[in-house]
């Protein structure tokens, strides 16, 4: 009686850990209108002495392991996380994050002990689904980068002829960047935009804001970019010529990703045809021939 009463008392421990990590996993992924409210903070002036509100948030539940990570002697790893983690534009630090991994993969084996009970675990499921969880934020992670960038290729041509126009008009390049900020739709590029001003306004320079930007995107595209301002900057040539030769480049970028994405469409095309459109066609098509067969061997006595 005594054994059985433990098996519930462990059991109910761990439904609490699993609904906590749930909870809070749910707070992060699906926040409520949390890039506008951001957006609106980092657009408008705050007035002197604004509160905070308080809320909740999965680095709140990952500071429980944070401390311990901060132990951890691993430089290096810490600042590749640091840079992946700047991609993808999260708030979270090195020690948070795999804080976040150590929670999935307690979280992983949990679900696995609810489902199954206590007397059936075998523990070579536990070290699976352990380690499954540990590397699950780093997919998450991936693909968010991956999202992140796409979105930023896609909007880059028609952000470089904005500003290619504005420039042209006679406004500053910075003072093009702000008014692209104050009037676009928010978005990936036009919030990293947002924060080169910010780092200007600071101090930094144009050349270093850029380059900070190219360093978290990550992305070819643009990396070209401000390598192509960066460079007419040293050489002493008009950035209005510098952003119309971009333009024309990024514009060429985006005809060629279309036309690789037009190439793919007739291979991802021949599964679903060969698995549901064709064995319809040949239902529709045979299907009269063999009933008749099957009834009366085609009309042959």
């Amino acid at each position: 009686m005594s054994k059985t009463n433990e098996e519930v008392s462990l059991l109910y421990l761990i439904c609490s850990i699993v609904f906590a990590v749930v909870f809070f996993l749910t707070l992060q992924l699906f926040p409520k209108e949390s890039d506008k409210r951001i957006r609106l903070r980092l657009l408008t002036p705050r007035a002197a002495g604004e509160k905070k509100a308080p809320c909740l948030s999965l680095s709140g539940l990952a500071g429980l392991f944070t401390p311990l990570n901060k132990l951890l002697k691993l430089k290096a790893r810490k600042a590749r996380t640091e840079g992946v983690l700047k991609s993808a534009a999260s708030s979270l630090t090195a020690e948070q994050f795999f804080a976040v991994k150590e929670l999935c993969a307690i979280f992983a084996p949990g679900i696995y002990v609810i489902f199954v009970g206590l007397a059936n675990v075998q523990p070579i499921w536990l070290v699976g689904l352990a380690g499954l969880g540990f590397v699950l934020p780093d997919i998450w992670l991936r693909k968010k980068i991956a999202t992140r960038q796409k979105a930023i290729a896609m909007a880059l041509p028609n952000a470089i002829n904005l500003l290619n126009l504005a420039v042209g008009a006679g406004l500053d390049f910075m003072v093009a960047i702000k008014k692209m900020v104050e009037w676009s739709e928010p978005g990936p590029l036009i919030d990293e935009l947002h924060q080169v001003w910010q780092e200007t306004n600071m101090g930094a320079t144009r050349r270093n804001a850029l380059r900070n930007m190219a360093r978290r995107i990550n992305a070819p595209e643009v990396t070209s970019f401000v390598r192509t301002l960066t460079h007419a900057e040293r050489m002493g040539t008009g950035v209005e010529e510098a952003l119309r030769m971009q333009a024309e480049d990024a514009l060429n970028l985006r005809f060629q990703r279309a036309e690789r994405q037009a190439l793919k469409a007739p291979i991802k095309m021949l599964f679903p045809l060969l698995v549901f459109i064709l064995p319809v066609v040949l239902i529709i098509v045979a299907g009269p021939i063999v009933l008749q067969f099957l009834q009366g061997g085609f009309g042959m006595r």
